[in-house]
């Protein structure tokens, strides 16, 4: 079999590769990028493109028109699919509609269907569907595990060290039963499960080699009341055991593999992204800031704040944890590195934001090398960029919205944002516990703030609340609470004098109306009827 992968690798090696870096598609079509970012060039007028997928020899996509293959060979499939993907060997495409279809991009035809989501191992040799394990070459059932009907399923990708992982998930907010994790060995037959804490959701992550699995589990609600995010575990497994790894109090925002471990970015705002051995024994804290997801190449890792945050993207070095870049952009709706590494895309994308759609490609640093703008971009995707020939034109950096305290004219909620950051890294002892270093982080950067100066405001208490906590009490000094008495004092006073001032009025009012009153003269007048009225009070006529 594994001879039969390395001619499939040698034969594609021969085929023609795509000269695009990047293939987008928007409100006209699909068009594609040249690899010195100058000149694009439409693949496709189809403007009902749905979905697409791309490998460095071919580029398939799909629509109410059916599906078109555009590479080496060009051909069409007479099929309408919600999504589209390669086999690991790009021998199979992946067509998923109410089934799963898998078209042989060799013969043209269509090869297996199954009734669910199919993965397959890093040789595209074996293929998976919920437990059921199919050799590619015949399609044969070869072994079948026990998958949970309401649950997750992954495999791990190395082929010498496959493993099957499922979870039983809670269906319902008020079953707070625990969940069972089942781990399978294909080869050796292997059985492990474990209890892992009540989830609604789980995300299981193996590692390159297949050997850990990181398990993070959250619930949609807080049966607790102690968190509006609901409850968040990470669970780290090997075949020896099961363990929790400790985390800041607060939600799991991503969670993700690098080379030699894992990051975490966990915690409240200013989230702080902390590195991990393949052992789970905590190394480094990384960074504090409004960040939330992670997103590594090779030797680089992007940390970001995308979503509801400000748009901050620093990138940093695994190895030496050096930080190379920094940049920002708001309303980012997807990040890609390109697969040298060299490069990253960001892109607004419809409908998910139906304003300022467009694409930007930066290098590595985060200088902006080239941007286009869209009325409509719905998804953009790297080719290939080995054959790059790019001149640095640094465009200009889009300008972010600021918020100018009036009276000093300081941006006073950035440098609060600045106060908060520590961009620089800091080995973690192994009995640091890491609620006491959220409580009072070390190695805080000094930034000296200004602020506005305002008249005090009396109230009987001050409080300051923290997000997503109980507000904490901060009683006033003694001089502030003789000031505020003496300010309450005088408003009774106040109050007082208005009220009788008002009283007095009234009774003066009334007094004065009585004596003019007495002095207006009796009305002598008496009524004379007029014989020349007639009876409908109508003069009468006289000749």
């Amino acid at each position: 079999m594994q001879q039969l992968y390395q001619l499939l690798l040698t034969q594609q090696e021969s085929l023609p590769e795509l000269t695009y870096s990047v293939v987008y598609r928007h409100q006209n079509g699909l068009d594609g990028l040249d690899n010195k970012f100058t000149n694009s060039t439409q693949i496709s007028n189809h403007t009902s493109i749905k979905c697409m997928a791309i490998s460095k020899y071919s580029i398939v996509f799909g629509g109410d028109f059916g599906i078109e293959h555009w590479g080496k060979n060009q051909f069409n499939i007479q099929l309408k699919v919600q999504s589209i993907s390669f086999s690991p060997d790009q021998e199979y495409i992946i067509l998923s509609a109410k089934e799963t279809y898998l078209f042989s991009t060799k013969t043209q035809n269509f090869v297996k269907t199954f009734p669910h989501e199919v993965k397959f191992d890093s040789t595209g040799s074996l293929c998976f569907c919920k437990g059921i394990v199919y050799e590619t070459a015949t399609f044969q059932q070869l072994k079948q595990f026990k998958c949970p009907e309401y649950g997750d399923f992954t495999i791990s990708t190395q082929r010498d060290s496959l493993y099957l992982s499922s979870v039983t998930l809670i269906k319902h907010l008020e079953d707070l039963r625990d969940c069972r994790l089942i781990i399978d060995n294909y080869d050796s037959n292997k059985h492990f499960e474990h209890s892992i804490p009540p989830s609604n959701e789980v995300k299981q992550l193996w590692s390159d080699d297949g050997k850990i699995l990181l398990i993070w589990s959250q619930t949609l609600d807080d049966h607790t009341n102690q968190s509006y995010f609901g409850t968040h575990h990470l669970n780290h497994w090997t075949e020896d055991k099961l363990q929790n790894i400790e985390l800041f109090e607060g939600p799991i925002h991503d969670v993700q593999w690098v080379q030699n471990g894992f990051i975490v970015i966990t915690g409240y705002m200013p989230a702080g992204a902390i590195l991990f051995n393949k052992s789970g024994e905590k190394e480094y804290l990384i960074l504090q800031a409004h960040i939330n997801t992670i997103f590594p190449k090779n030797n680089l890792v992007a940390l970001c704040g995308f979503g509801n945050l400000t748009g901050d993207i620093y990138i940093y070095e695994i190895d030496s944890l050096k930080k190379v870049g920094q940049t920002k952009q708001d309303k980012v709706v997807q990040f890609e590195w390109s697969p040298n590494g060299e490069y990253f895309l960001l892109a607004t994308t419809f409908p998910r934001l139906r304003v300022d759609n467009q694409f930007i490609i930066c290098s590595k640093f985060g200088e902006f090398l080239h941007r286009e703008k869209f009325e409509e971009l719905y998804e953009i995707k790297w080719v290939n960029d080995t054959n790059l020939d790019i001149q640095i034109n640094i465009v200009e950096e889009v300008k972010q919205s600021k918020q100018i305290n009036l009276t000093t004219g300081v941006d006073f909620i950035k440098q609060m944002k600045e106060a908060k950051v520590n961009d620089q890294p800091r080995r973690l002892n192994k009995d640091e516990k890491l609620s006491n270093l959220r409580s009072s982080p070390q190695n805080q950067q000094t930034i000296q703030l200004v602020q506005t100066v305002a008249p005090p405001k009396p109230a009987p208490q001050k409080q300051i609340f923290m997000r997503r906590q109980e507000p904490i009490i901060q009683q006033p000094t003694a001089e502030e609470l003789e000031q505020q008495i003496q300010q309450q004092l005088q408003q009774q006073q106040m109050k007082l004098e208005k009220k009788q001032k008002q009283k007095q009025n009234r009774y003066m009012n009334h007094h004065n109306n009585k004596q003019k009153q007495k002095q207006v003269p009796q009305n002598d007048f008496q009524y004379e009827p007029n014989q020349n009225i007639g009876q409908n009070n109508y003069p009468i006529w006289q000749d």
